[in-house]
């Protein structure tokens, strides 16, 4: 993978089995789905992975199994969030020996960092990683929102990727892209706001969604991308109910995982603490998938 990678991620889900063992045989599936509907990469061990509740056993085991079943059709990404900068180096050297094309890192979390704080502890990694990074802005979880001018001094690394948004800021696509510029690729990471991202100038879109509907996904993205704004609004028109029945619930990464074995292509249960999303949020989000 190059820094010039751009388009749609889609952000895997980790299958359980009825003893509670991640299901590899079953992510491999969900990989081979979302890579025929085209799809540009592949995102593992995020929030929507459930990459906190795994050990590291079974972290090294889900990324070597999907890098295999790959075989270099398209890159992997993968989560690599500690607490810890030293750590943070830890994981993204492991997900290169594991085979990795990329990682994603987040600033600490937890402690709520002034952002200067945050991107100081990010410099070394930044600097010691041998992985194209891509910088995820997630401040509802982290506590911290990095603006444009906090990232810029990680422009000075090689391994600076790309920007994972997720401020929900309406204009935040646009401010990143000017300050950043054309070597660091801007990511739409709210599902709900992807097309006004692609209309900013987004690169590319990492999609929790994608791993539920990657071939609308992939449309709206092409047709954003070769400008065809009419068919994008109709598209996103359409997709935007689910979008938003996905994004409006706290158990989103539940929910996509009762839908998902409602269309034949069972996940399993969520591990705690993360919550079951209740019934009559999965018959509206599959209300909607069924109105596409």
């Amino acid at each position: 993978m190059t820094h010039a990678l751009q388009g749609v991620l889609a952000v895997a889900t980790t299958p359980f089995d009825a003893d509670g063992r991640q299901d590899l045989d079953r992510l491999v599936e969900g990989v081979e789905r979302v890579l025929a509907a085209g799809v540009d990469g592949i995102l593992l061990l995020g929030a929507t992975g459930e990459a906190m509740a795994l050990t590291p056993q079974e972290q090294e085991a889900q990324v070597r199994r999907v890098v295999e079943a790959v075989q270099g059709r398209a890159p992997v990404v993968v989560g690599c969030m500690e607490y810890r900068p030293s750590h943070v180096i830890e994981r993204i050297a492991a997900a290169k020996e594991w085979g990795a094309a990329g990682a994603m890192v987040t600033p600490s979390y937890y402690g709520g960092l002034a952002p200067e704080t945050a991107v100081a502890a990010l410099e070394p990694v930044f600097a010691a990683s041998e992985l194209p990074l891509l910088l995820y802005n997630n401040p509802h979880s982290v506590g911290t929102d990095l603006l444009p001018e906090h990232m810029e001094p990680l422009l000075a690394h090689d391994s600076f990727w790309g920007v994972k948004e997720t401020s929900g800021e309406a204009t935040r696509v646009r401010e990143l892209r000017e300050r950043l510029g054309e070597e660091v690729t801007v990511f739409v990471g709210a599902d709900g706001l992807a097309l006004e991202g692609f209309t900013q100038g987004a690169g590319g879109w990492v999609a929790a969604s994608a791993w539920l509907l990657p071939e609308q996904c992939v449309a709206l993205w092409q047709a954003a991308r070769a400008g065809e704004w009419s068919t994008a609004v109709e598209l996103w028109n359409r997709l935007s109910g689910p979008l938003s029945a996905i994004e409006g619930s706290g158990d989103f990464i539940s929910l996509i995982k009762q839908a998902m074995g409602r269309i034949g292509l069972e996940q399993g249960p969520v591990r705690p603490p993360l919550g079951t999303a209740d019934p009559a949020e999965v018959e509206a989000l599959m209300a909607a998938v069924d109105a596409l």
